[in-house]
């Protein structure tokens, strides 16, 4: 029996893989609103991990020392890239302000903590609804929108193509690594 060798190698860009699945489930829970929360939790997380990612392909290609950086804050790291690539993120405005919204949902659910939350409402009967609807609910589940997995979805994007362009990387980011291979007889 013949047998062949097999060599190959490709760029994995975590980035862009991280960014698909969090697109992955937003079409999910579009699909399925019933009871997406957590999909919508999830597309969210994976959106937050793109970014950080991204900074860390952006910085090991940008600075020959971003491995002994590479524990700091991801908003240190992004502050570090914009200084270099000379950049000035207006945090009052979109896409910039989205940023700190993210991480604290992040650290809330990297971090969790329980908590006892208490709500007291006065509701006219007639609209009253179901008392599910009205359980008080922590900062992070009510983050956990639709909308605002949108809102993050574009967002990053337009952050990370704005470093990518600045960064003299071109007009896509979002694109699978290239890989190649082939087989040799033995």
């Amino acid at each position: 029996m013949k047998k062949v060798i097999f060599e190959g190698s490709k760029e994995i860009r975590t980035y862009y893989d991280l960014n698909h699945g969090a697109d992955a489930l937003i079409r999910i829970a579009e699909e399925f609103p019933k009871g997406s929360n957590y999909t919508i939790m999830s597309s969210i997380l994976l959106r937050t991990f793109t970014f950080e990612a991204y900074l860390n392909h952006l910085g090991a290609k940008t600075f020959e020392f971003w491995e002994e950086v590479d524990s700091i804050r991801v908003m240190e790291k992004y502050t570090l890239l914009c200084k270099h690539l000379k950049m000035s993120p207006d945090y009052s405005r979109r896409p910039y302000q989205t940023l700190p919204q993210l991480f604290k949902f992040r650290n809330a659910i990297a971090h969790g903590r329980s908590v006892f939350l208490k709500s007291t409402k006065v509701l006219h009967l007639s609209s009253s609804g179901d008392p599910y609807d009205h359980i008080p609910k922590a900062a992070w589940k009510e983050y956990c929108t639709p909308q605002n997995a949108k809102i993050a979805k574009k967002d990053i994007e337009l952050i990370i193509n704005e470093l990518h362009q600045c960064a003299g990387l071109g007009e896509y980011p979002f694109t699978d690594g290239i890989g190649y291979g082939g087989f040799t007889l033995k």
